[in-house]
C-alpha cells in the first residue's frame, strides 16, 4: 500500500483533523508521558475565538479544561449541543502515532477514529455556522470535553453548568450511522476473605481463592445463562466478564484474600445500580457460607433515546438528504450521550466517522471521505434543527 502526500485541497475538516492528530492528547491516566488535553484545548480555543464565538475555558482538573463555544441566535427554546472528547488512549505500539499517514483513502494516527475525526467535523461546523448565523433555527453549544476515556470528569463538569438544552449530538465512531441506543456498564470488584495459615497445615486456614472459585462458578453457571436469554432489539445481549483476578501473598501461605473485577454490560431498560444490587443479593443467597464484599467501580447508564425526539427526526431527514443511512442503530460500547440523557434528560444521538473496530487499535484509522461527510451532516443538522412550538410547550 502506497503512502500518499497530504492533499492541500482536502476538505477543511480533514485539514483540521490533520492538525489534531499531530497534537498528543493522551489521557493522563494512561502513562507518565501522557500530555493530556491542554494543547488540543489551546488549538480549539484559538479557532473558536477567531470565528467570533463566545468561548469559555472550563477548568476540570489541573491543566485540563473543557472548551465551550456558544453561538446564540435568539433561539434558546431550540438549543442544541454538539459534544466530542479531546483525550485519546495511550499510543501503545502504534507506529508514527502522531504523524497523520494517508493510505488508500484512510488517515492513520492515534485518535483519528476515536474521536478526533468527529471533533474536527464539529469544529468546522461551528466555524461555518458562525459565518452564517442567519441560517440557524437553534442556539448552538459546542463542548470539547476532557477525560472521556477514563472517568467522564469533563462531561460531569459541563453538566454542572445546567445549560438549557433540547438535544445533543455526541461525536464517536459510528460509521455514519445514527445511534440512539447503546450499552452501559456496571463494573465492580468482589473480595473473598479467608484465614491465613502455613501451607504445610492448610486445614488450619480458609483458602480465599477456593472461595472465589465458587463466586466465579456462580457467574458462569447461573448468571451467564440468564443473560444469554435476555436481549435488546438494537443492542443485543447484556454480558458479564470476569476481567481480573488477584490473590494470595506468597507460595507457602494459605491465601486470606482474593479479588476479582467484573465488567457487566447493561442494555437499555436495565439500571446499573439495580443490576449491581441484584447481583450481590443473588450471590450472597447462593453462597451463604462465603465471606465476601462487593464494591462498585463504575456505574454507567445505557442510552435509550426516544425515536421520535426532534434531534432523531432531524438527523434521519438530514442523513437521507445526503444519501446516507437514516436507519436507527444500537451499539455495544458506551459514550457521553447516555449521561446527557440519563442525568439531564437531554435526547441524544451518537454520530461520527470511522468504526469502533479501529478505535484504540495499533492501526487506528478513519476513512477520509467519512470525515468530510460527518462535517456536512453536522452542519446541515445544526441548520435544520428546531423545536416546534407545541413540542417546546410540552417540555
Amino acid at each position: 500500500m502506497e503512502v500518499q502526500e497530504f492533499d492541500e485541497k482536502a476538505h477543511p475538516a480533514v485539514r483540521i483533523l490533520d492538525d489534531l492528530v499531530r497534537i498528543q492528547s493522551v489521557n493522563p491516566h494512561y502513562g507518565e508521558d501522557a500530555r493530556g488535553e491542554r494543547d488540543v484545548a489551546d488549538y480549539i480555543e484559538a479557532r473558536m475565538r477567531k470565528a467570533g464565538l463566545k468561548v469559555t475555558r472550563q477548568p476540570v482538573a489541573e491543566g485540563r479544561d473543557n472548551i465551550i463555544a456558544e453561538l446564540r441566535v435568539g433561539k434558546p427554546e431550540s438549543a442544541l449541543l454538539f459534544e466530542a472528547h479531546m483525550d485519546t488512549v495511550s499510543i501503545g505500539s502504534m507506529d508514527d502515532a502522531l504523524t497523520p499517514i494517508y493510505r488508500d483513502g484512510k488517515m492513520y494516527g492515534r485518535g483519528a477514529c476515536d474521536t478526533k475525526g468527529a471533533l474536527a467535523g464539529m469544529i468546522h461546523m461551528m466555524e461555518r455556522c458562525a459565518a452564517h448565523p442567519e441560517r440557524l433555527n437553534a442556539d448552538l453549544v459546542f463542548c470539547a470535553s476532557v477525560d472521556e476515556e477514563y472517568a467522564y470528569q469533563g462531561l460531569r463538569a459541563f453538566m454542572s453548568l445546567d445549560m438549557p438544552l433540547t438535544g445533543a449530538v455526541v461525536g464517536e465512531p459510528t460509521e455514519l450511522g445514527i445511534v440512539v441506543e447503546h450499552k452501559g456498564c456496571s463494573r465492580f470488584s468482589i473480595r473473598t476473605f479467608g484465614v491465613a495459615a502455613h501451607s504445610s497445615v492448610p486445614h488450619e486456614g480458609i483458602n480465599a481463592i477456593y472461595a472465589m472459585m465458587d463466586v466465579v462458578r456462580h457467574v458462569r453457571e447461573k448468571v451467564e445463562p440468564v443473560l444469554a436469554q435476555t436481549s435488546s432489539a438494537l443492542c443485543g445481549n447484556p454480558t458479564i466478564v470476569v476481567s481480573t483476578v488477584s490473590g494470595g501473598s506468597q507460595i507457602n501461605i494459605v491465601p486470606e484474600a482474593c479479588e476479582i473485577r467484573i465488567d457487566r454490560r447493561i442494555v437499555p431498560g436495565e439500571s446499573p445500580e439495580r443490576v449491581l444490587a441484584e447481583f450481590e443479593r443473588e450471590l450472597r443467597a447462593s453462597l451463604p457460607g462465603v465471606r465476601l464484599s462487593v464494591e462498585p467501580l463504575l456505574l454507567d447508564p445505557a442510552l435509550h433515546t426516544p425515536h421520535d425526539a426532534a434531534v432523531v427526526h432531524t438527523a434521519r431527514r438530514i442523513a437521507e438528504s445526503l444519501g446516507l443511512s437514516p436507519v436507527l442503530r444500537g451499539v455495544s460500547y458506551g459514550s457521553n450521550a447516555s449521561k446527557l440523557q440519563a442525568w439531564k434528560g437531554i435526547p441524544s444521538i451518537v454520530y461520527g466517522p470511522g468504526s469502533i473496530a479501529q478505535a484504540h487499535s495499533a492501526q487506528e484509522w478513519v476513512p477520509v471521505a467519512e470525515v468530510a461527510q460527518a462535517a456536512e451532516f453536522y452542519y446541515r443538522l445544526a441548520c435544520g434543527y428546531k423545536i416546534e412550538q407545541e413540542e417546546s410547550a410540552r417540555r
